[in-house]
């Protein structure tokens, strides 16, 4: 079974990612995203889009998860 991976942790696999490429740059003009979004992805100060995460292979979806104490 796949396991899902918290968005946190996408953060982690971008950094390598871009390591791997050898520049942020480089990583981001192959994936057609400005140098500044993904900069700001990395630095937490934007969420990460779900086009980000598709350029690094995961697939995004949405889920609702019931709170302690709530019926449902």
């Amino acid at each position: 079974m796949i396991q899902p991976l918290p968005f946190a942790n996408l953060r982690n696999y971008l950094a390598d990612q871009i390591e791997m490429e050898g520049s942020l740059s480089r990583w981001a003009d192959r994936h057609g995203f400005h140098k500044s979004t993904v900069s700001e992805v990395l630095s937490q100060k934007r969420e990460m889009p779900d086009s980000m995460a598709n350029a690094l292979g995961f697939a995004v979806q949405k889920i609702a998860i019931p709170m302690r104490g709530q019926n449902v």
